[in-house]
């Protein structure tokens, strides 16, 4: 009885035992077929979730295909980003140079330039916004005092043969040599040494002649950048209908310097700023860029007519034929990049002992400036009615007409 009850006690002993260590031993994997264990590197296993792999879905490997195409046009951005901003850095270093070789270092400036805040609608009514932001008397309307400028053009020719000017708006960031070359395209993207880049260099069209005394309107173009440089300071003369004083910024610089190696320092008054289109798809092309010369007075007369009606300001500057005029222009897009338009400054010339200085507590918004077709589509799409009502402005100003 004994020796049973020891067999069974064994047998039920040895079946606990097995019993646990079966539940305790390592149970192989079936052959064929079976998962790999996962990669305890994350990069692998990164690549793996985000590169297609030869057991995916088609599901999976299109959605794998979208997410790479995503980060790669991500990285391009960047790319593109970061290339621009170091051209546009490389092109403020290169003017801030060439204006310190040449005498004429740039002005003391903010380092964190910003963009004028402009209305794009120039028939907006002045009423909904006298006063949002700044009241006329708090900003200060004192005209800057011009100081010569004094170029080496020795150094500037001797390093660049296209040299023809020096052109300066005292006060501002606009401190530039002034070049030449055969067409309108190369100093678009080159700089004063000859190199690529994205900011170029202020340059004179190519249908000026600087030796004829009958070239009677230097044309500038200078890229608008938003580091300040170049022709950045021409767009503070938009006027800003958000300001009770929109012309605060011509008030204070009503005039330009222009300096050329034979002809000394000249001082032109500012008298109208217009917004020009340059397709004609959306409307009427104003052609300022190739009127250098006016072969009488009714030529002379029926072109400051064009501008003076285009122009989103009035000033106390009159003109008459004879005047030498200066033109500079640069990008503006207030309907979209995709709708090519420039801002355009004119001046004219301080006539042989004439007074500088400019009168501009009288100089008024132009509220009425003559557009182009695709801009007055923009304004009555919202169920406006604008439409150029007619020359507005004091024609007793153009002495010739």
């Amino acid at each position: 009885m004994a020796n049973s009850n020891r067999n069974r006690n064994d047998r039920d002993y040895a079946l606990d035992k097995f019993d646990v260590d079966v539940r305790n031993a390592p149970k192989k994997r079936p052959s064929g077929g079976s998962k790999k264990r996962k990669s305890k590197n994350p990069f692998v296993r990164m690549a793996v979730a985000v590169f297609p792999q030869a057991r995916d879905s088609a599901a999976e490997k299109g959605r794998k295909a979208l997410l790479l195409v995503a980060f790669a046009i991500l990285i391009g951005t960047f790319a593109f980003l970061i290339w621009q901003l170091t051209g546009i850095k490389q092109g403020g270093d290169t003017n801030s140079n060439i204006a310190d070789n040449a005498g004429t270092p740039m002005p003391s400036m903010s380092s964190s330039y910003q963009q004028p805040g402009y209305i794009a609608n120039p028939t907006i009514d002045i009423a909904t916004t006298a006063g949002s932001r700044v009241h006329g008397d708090d900003v200060d309307l004192t005209p800057v005092v011009d100081l010569p400028i004094e170029a080496d053009f020795d150094y500037l020719l001797k390093t660049n043969p296209d040299t023809k000017a020096w052109v300066k708006i005292t006060g501002t960031m606009l401190n530039n040599v002034v070049v030449q070359t055969t067409n309108n395209d190369y100093y678009l993207n080159h700089d004063f040494f000859g190199n690529e880049s994205i900011s170029g260099t202020v340059f004179s069209t190519y249908r000026n002649d600087w030796n004829d005394p009958n070239d009677k309107n230097k044309i500038l173009f200078g890229h608008n950048m938003s580091s300040g440089d170049f022709f950045a300071y021409v767009m503070h003369y938009v006027p800003d209908d958000e300001y009770a004083e929109p012309l605060a910024f011509y008030k204070s610089h009503p005039t330009v310097q222009l300096e050329t190696p034979t002809g000394g320092n000249a001082v032109y008054k500012i008298f109208a700023g217009i917004m020009a289109n340059t397709e004609p798809q959306y409307g009427e092309v104003f052609d300022y860029i190739t009127k250098t010369r006016f072969d009488n007075a009714d030529d002379f007369n029926n072109y400051i007519i064009e501008i003076m009606d285009r122009s989103w300001f009035f000033t106390d500057v009159d003109l008459t034929y004879g005047d030498d005029l200066l033109t500079l222009s640069t990008c503006y897009w207030p309907l979209g990049r995709q709708i090519d338009t420039r801002w355009v400054l004119f001046a004219r010339k301080v006539r042989d002992g004439e007074d500088s200085s400019v009168d501009t507590s009288v100089a008024t918004r132009n509220y009425k400036a003559r557009l182009f077709d695709y801009y007055y589509e923009v304004l009555n799409s919202s169920g406006g009615n604008y439409y150029w009502e007619g020359s507005v402005w004091d024609r007793s100003k153009l002495l010739s007409y």
